[in-house]
């Protein structure tokens, strides 16, 4: 009654491309079908000469198909147990007995895999605390290395093919109605396209072979040296290496505007925190700032010693409503998580496919949980409908161990009314810094970054006075929040950084740093002078 071994057999056809140049494929499956979709399509396009650039189509309409005729076959085995129950030919007791057997299995398997993370961040915080340190941190740098020349290589293979065929577009166009047609036009647009989609295809599997041999690597050499084995670094093969390395992980590092405050905050349990203020990129804080590829980066000494503590570090970056890495700072901020391998967490598109599919949860709790109407707002408008997206104040997180100061990422979906000035603290954007620093508090977040003027860019409109008058908000708005932290439990904020916009003016940052001892309590020291 708990799981039959018996299959059915059933043709998958599925329609690629568009008319006239589509194809049809038909291929036989069992349900329930014990194959990815992905590696299925990926031997139906090798054996049947499929172009490459339908292999994302065709595994996607596979992976439908399969899950429909699944779903169906598991109800039909259903209906199939429940007629056994009901005309006696199963009993409650064989039935519970069996039920009870395949959950306790379920539960030792999970478990087990929540020991083995568990396991390997143990050894991997034990690692990075001994002498083993050094060999372990050079093996990362060098994944990183490799990684990101990769990653440039494809970019310039990307921008080289898209120049290239936007030179022989030109020349094209500029024959039609003397030797060309516009279906010669056509037809160079679909090939190019074809061409295109081929090129990134390759160089994307190429990338997740090396991520996945990475991660492979990385896993054994930490096993492997804590149980005191010797082990060998392991090398990168050089196929995946053209070229000069030495500039690819080169940033450069612009000196930027900073001044830092310590101040004590309390009425009587005074604590004492670090404040600063700096003019920077946010995605600067993201990024390794190194001159000579043979040295590990301090950067990355520092966030893997803290990367399993109680002393995480924190970043606020403001996004739209759109969960994804394809426009804006998103898509500036994928590229720098992109250009080294993701050796302890999912990666960011996997953490990010979580987090879409646990907004349509939160939109129907919205909705289950409207805000409570009183009597005296009788006249009042009736509140908006829920939205089927995030809306302004709301957040994801997002864990990273291959950025430079940035542990936890907290996306923070904003909306046009920031751009104005009659914002007050009952703003949503204000209301959920607020909730990111309580989360930051309860999850052992001591440094935490925010953006001052809530803006990742400077424009027009935001005047002396206008940048003044924000940044007054959200240092009065933070005092408050820090002052609640002593009842939210959880870990001390030691380091709350302000952030505003690179390029801002030497005197603005000079104003914004004179507002801060002001509204803050300044720990200045009492000197006394002997007579």
């Amino acid at each position: 009654m708990v799981g039959s071994t018996r299959s059915d057999e059933c043709v998958c056809e599925v329609t690629l491309g568009v008319e006239p140049q589509s194809i049809t494929v038909r291929v036989p499956v069992a349900v329930p079908a014990n194959i990815c979709p992905v590696e299925l399509a990926h031997r139906l396009i090798l054996h049947h000469n499929i172009p490459v650039y339908l292999h994302n189509e065709l595994s996607e309409k596979l992976q439908a198909f399969l899950q429909n005729r699944t779903e169906e076959y598991h109800r039909q085995q259903d209906q199939r147990a429940l007629q056994g129950l009901r005309e006696g030919r199963t009993s409650v007791s064989d039935a519970a007995a069996a039920w009870a057997a395949k959950y306790s299995q379920l539960s030792k398997k999970q478990e087990a895999e929540g020991c083995e993370n568990e396991l390997l961040a143990t050894m991997y915080h034990s690692l990075v605390h001994s002498p083993t340190v050094v060999p372990l941190l050079g093996l990362e740098h060098s994944f990183a290395s490799t990684m990101s020349s990769l990653v440039a290589q494809r970019e310039h293979a990307l921008r080289e093919i898209s120049e290239r065929q936007t030179q022989e577009m030109s020349s094209t166009v500029s024959k039609v109605g003397v030797h060309l047609t516009d279906d010669d036009v056509n037809n160079l647009a679909a090939r190019h396209l074809e061409d295109s989609q081929l090129l990134e295809v390759q160089w994307d599997s190429t990338i997740s072979v090396l991520r996945e041999n990475q991660k492979r690597e990385f896993k054994t050499f930490v096993e492997e040296s804590f149980a005191g084995r010797e082990v060998t670094t392991p090398v990168t093969p050089k196929d995946f290496i053209k070229g000069d390395t030495e500039s690819v992980l080169v940033e450069s590092s612009e000196p930027s505007q900073e001044e830092s405050f310590t101040i004590h905050l309390g009425a009587q349990m005074k604590q004492m925190h670090n404040l600063r203020l700096l003019s920077a990129d946010a995605l600067q804080l993201c990024k390794y700032l190194t001159l000579d590829l043979s040295d590990i980066p301090p950067q990355r000494i520092q966030t893997s010693m803290s990367l399993y503590s109680h002393n995480l570090n924190g970043l606020v970056l403001l996004v739209d409503d759109r969960i994804n890495t394809y426009t804006g700072i998103k898509r500036d901020f994928g590229r720098v998580c992109r250009k080294s391998t993701e050796l302890h967490f999912p990666d960011l598109e996997d953490q990010l496919e979580v987090v879409r599919n646990t907004v349509p949860q939160v939109v129907q709790w919205r909705r289950d949980h409207p805000p409570p109407q009183y009597d005296c707002d009788e006249d009042a408008p009736p509140p908006p409908p829920v939205p089927q997206h995030l809306k302004a104040g709301d957040f994801y997180i997002t864990r990273h161990s291959n950025l430079a100061d940035v542990h936890v990422m907290f996306h923070m979906v904003v909306d046009d009314t920031l751009h104005t000035t009659d914002i007050n603290s009952r703003h949503p954007v204000i209301l959920g810094l607020r909730n990111v620093l309580k989360v930051a508090c309860l999850g052992d977040i001591t440094t935490l970054t925010i953006p001052l003027l809530l803006t990742n860019s400077m424009s027009e409109e935001m005047t002396m006075s206008w940048c003044q008058k924000r940044a007054e908000l959200v240092y009065k708005c933070i005092k408050g929040f820090m002052m609640e932290m002593s009842s939210w439990g959880g870990a001390e904020m030691k380091n709350m950084q302000f952030l505003v916009p690179k390029g801002i003016s030497e005197e603005l940052f000079q104003h914004l740093a004179s507002m801060l001892p002001n509204i803050f309590r300044v720990s200045n020291p009492l000197v006394v002078k002997s007579s």
